[in-house]
């Protein structure tokens, strides 16, 4: 292998090297308690949400505590699988100002499909979508 070549090869892995490392470090830096990454927010603290079935009735949660006093939303979109994705069949909105918002609704469903709940966090202008599956 020719000088040119090699160098020009020791160059580009150290700046693949370089740009894997910072790319990774800038995105994710907390953890969840599942122990799965979490984006770094400037207004919201935690968020937590969940869609249990029973039967034929989904109950949906979900809470939102932000690091100061503030403006609070929350949406959640129950939805259902058809064949080109979800289409949402209910949604309820939560508001208040404060540093924490709980939401809890049902709804019956029909137990021939699978759904999901999407929970659009807002804090501030700080937004944030969650999709949870039953478990």
């Amino acid at each position: 292998m020719s000088k040119a070549k090699r160098l020009a090869s020791i160059v580009l892995s150290i700046i693949m090297l370089v740009s894997s490392f910072s790319i990774s470090s800038v995105v994710y830096g907390a953890a969840s308690n599942d122990n799965t990454a979490q984006p770094c927010y400037v207004n919201i603290n935690r968020t937590t949400t969940s869609i249990s079935i029973s039967g034929i009735k989904a109950t949906c949660s979900a809470s939102l505590s932000a690091k100061k006093s503030m403006s609070l939303k929350i949406k959640m979109e129950i939805q259902k699988k058809k064949s080109a994705g979800y289409t949402t069949v209910k949604t309820w909105t939560s508001s208040t100002t404060g540093t924490k918002l709980v939401a809890e609704e049902s709804r019956l469903i029909n137990i021939l499909y699978s759904y999901r709940l999407k929970t659009t966090y807002t804090a501030g202008s700080e937004t944030s979508t969650i999709y949870a599956y039953p478990a």
